[in-house]
């Protein structure tokens, strides 16, 4: 008896947590992405730069929809812009759990007041890898339905 709650308590501390992933065209197509080291003398260190794929660059500029987590980053009252991640708080890219085609950056059109939530966004998707102070990707003019 003691070997089988022994067993179950080890697999049961040793077994990933669940964590609920979105999967939707969106998310799917932002992972069509290369990271790159190189040397910005803009930033003077070494740094990743997004080296994009085809059916991505294709997709620059046009409307893309995704659901996922609002990432808190400050107080959410009255903003028009957070960060979205395919992934919950715990397990998203600043945590180091992810990669960087886990997160966008989300610019809308009218102010939210939002918390670490599950939302859909539409907006138009654009493709950052010039500017290092800015996530890859970022849509713009996006619409926000909150799914909690």
């Amino acid at each position: 008896m003691m070997y089988v709650v022994a067993t179950f308590l080890f697999v049961w501390i040793w077994t990933p947590t669940q964590v609920e992933e979105v999967t939707l065209e969106g998310w799917e197509l932002l992972s069509d992405v290369k990271v790159m080291r190189v040397y910005d003398d803009f930033m003077e260190s070494e740094i990743e730069k997004p080296e994009f794929g085809e059916e991505l660059k294709e997709r620059n500029k046009t409307v893309i929809e995704l659901e996922g987590f609002v990432i808190p980053l400050e107080q959410f009252s009255d903003v028009d812009y957070f960060v979205l991640s395919r992934f919950p708080y715990q397990s998203c890219f600043f945590c180091g759990n992810a990669g960087p085609e886990t997160v966008v950056e989300i610019y809308t059109t009218k102010k939210w007041s939002l918390q670490d939530q599950k939302v859909r966004v539409s907006g138009t998707l654009h493709l950052n890898a010039k500017d290092p102070l800015h996530l890859y990707f970022i849509m713009r003019n996006c619409s926000v339905e909150i799914l909690d």
